[in-house]
């Protein structure tokens, strides 16, 4: 089959009728055919005022980004390009950092419900796949991500990508996959309204401090207890076992001496 032939655009009533049966206190999504970068429009939803929850999604974008300033390819179609407004309201700006975490969770949660592919996450925000073999990156396929920043001190924008109806020829390297190839549903309105209440839950417990939102991320990360290298933003390099995320999101990578909080920095997974 052409993955062109599972690329049928989001129906507006087809979301509609899910998006009540849900009872989401959000907006309903914005649909768009296409856009340079969904987080772009939230942006500017955000400066115009728009309340928690507003959200984006594009059937293509033209200008995605992932994280690092990564092109993020995202065809017509081909997956879900979402972006979601959250006001952080009182939440001190530390812990801002853990909306990422507790989007990719949402992710994860929103496939499995929605797609039946069992996801996890590689520390940060990476939505990865355990392949069958180990490989490129100890056995993982990357299947989303999350990539997030800050609107003038009173808003966050939240952007996701999910790769749905993606062959391998589709995709940018061989490390990655998609729900087709992972063998779960392309319903992508469904996985879309899941995605949309699961990151409502999942908000909720990061506005409050619920502990289970650190519990139910340390039990889907795939990078704890593996062996890493971690290239830092000032060029160096961290190498150990990953001991676990702290109460900040923060990484703890230990070499059997020196033990490394790390807070940012791109992580490649040597071995399990």
């Amino acid at each position: 089959m052409d993955s062109t032939q599972s690329r049928a655009p989001l129906s507006a009533e087809a979301l509609a009728r899910l998006w009540a049966q849900a009872g989401l206190s959000w907006p309903e999504p914005v649909l768009k055919p296409t856009t340079a970068s969904t987080n772009d429009d939230v942006e500017g939803l955000a400066r115009s005022g728009a309340p928690e929850g507003t959200s984006v999604v594009a059937e293509e974008q033209t200008q995605g980004r992932g994280r690092l300033d990564r092109t993020w390819v995202s065809p017509a179609g081909g997956g879900l390009w979402v972006s979601v407004l959250v006001r952080p309201g009182e939440q001190p700006v530390d812990r801002w950092g853990l909306l990422s975490l507790a989007a990719g969770l949402a992710a994860v949660d929103a496939l499995g419900s929605a797609s039946g592919v069992r996801a996890e996450l590689k520390w940060p925000n990476d939505i990865v796949v355990v392949a069958a073999a180990c490989g490129g990156d100890g056995g993982l396929k990357k299947l989303g991500g999350v990539l997030s920043h800050a609107v003038d001190g009173d808003a966050i924008v939240v952007g996701i990508g999910i790769n749905v109806a993606l062959f391998s020829t589709d995709l940018p390297f061989k490390n990655a996959s998609s729900v087709l190839l992972e063998g779960g549903s392309m319903d992508r309105a469904a996985l879309l309204v899941d995605l949309l209440a699961a990151l409502s839950v999942r908000v909720g417990q990061w506005r409050t401090g619920d502990p289970a939102l650190l519990a139910d991320y340390r039990r889907q990360c795939a990078t704890i207890g593996r062996f890493v290298n971690v290239d830092m933003p000032d060029g160096s390099t961290v190498s150990g076992l990953v001991a676990g995320v702290d109460d900040d999101g923060h990484l703890l990578v230990s070499d059997g001496e020196i033990s490394t909080r790390v807070t940012a920095g791109d992580v490649v997974h040597a071995t399990i």
